[in-house]
């Protein structure tokens, strides 16, 4: 049976056995590349992050607090190397940046200590919508409409919708309240159900996942 995380910590606490550290790695390094893939669009960047994560995992492992979550702790470190190179392509961009959506600011107006403004993305043509889709193209339009989201609810319906984790977790994650988590996640649900109305029927319903 495998260990559980606390288990493994304290046992590479104990006699420092790399090969219980790779345990924890292969544990959860799918988790946070699907997560920093999401989030960047990028599978270049989305394996640095990987990669990136378990060393500063591992430079910080005495910090770790074993009365936190694990896995929350290795997804917040992973969900600010993501932040962190977001913020690098806003920095780099001299195009003019058009908003999705006005509920954008709500991360600011609730005092988020990570994204503090609104988060814009260059304005895209829509493909004509079509009456008919199959499952490769319904997710292929979920992604894109997924990614036109602010990032302060994009991560949120991510965490919460596809990876499963609760509002606490998440909350610990970002660095947010629960209120501010459970707003995100609402707004998120909403623009993302606008986004694809025109690709399926009148009477739009979120695929599963996203309900």
């Amino acid at each position: 049976m495998d260990l559980s995380d606390e288990a493994l910590i304290k046992k590479y606490r104990a006699d420092g056995d790399m090969t219980v550290f790779t345990t924890l790695v292969k544990r959860y390094q799918n988790r946070v590349f699907v997560i920093a893939f999401r989030l960047l669009n990028n599978s270049e960047e989305a394996e640095e992050v990987v990669q990136d994560t378990f060393v500063k995992v591992h430079q910080n492992f005495d910090k770790f607090r074993t009365e936190n979550i694990f896995a929350s702790w290795i997804f917040r470190i992973a969900h600010n190397l993501c932040m962190d190179i977001l913020r690098q392509r806003l920095r780099k961009k001299s195009t003019v940046l058009v908003s999705f959506d006005p509920q954008s600011t709500v991360a600011e107006e609730e005092g988020d200590r990570i994204i503090n403004q609104p988060v814009s993305q260059l304005a895209d043509e829509q493909p004509n919508p079509s009456q008919s889709l199959d499952m490769s193209e319904q997710t292929n339009m979920v992604e894109r409409s997924l990614n036109k989201l602010p990032e302060a609810q994009k991560i949120v319906l991510i965490l919460h919708d596809l990876q499963g984790f609760s509002y606490s977790e998440i909350a610990e994650i970002v660095g947010a309240n629960i209120g501010t988590v459970r707003s995100r996640l609402h707004y998120g649900r909403i623009k993302l159900k606008e986004l694809l109305a025109p690709y399926f029927s009148s009477e739009v319903n979120l695929p599963a996942t996203f309900r």
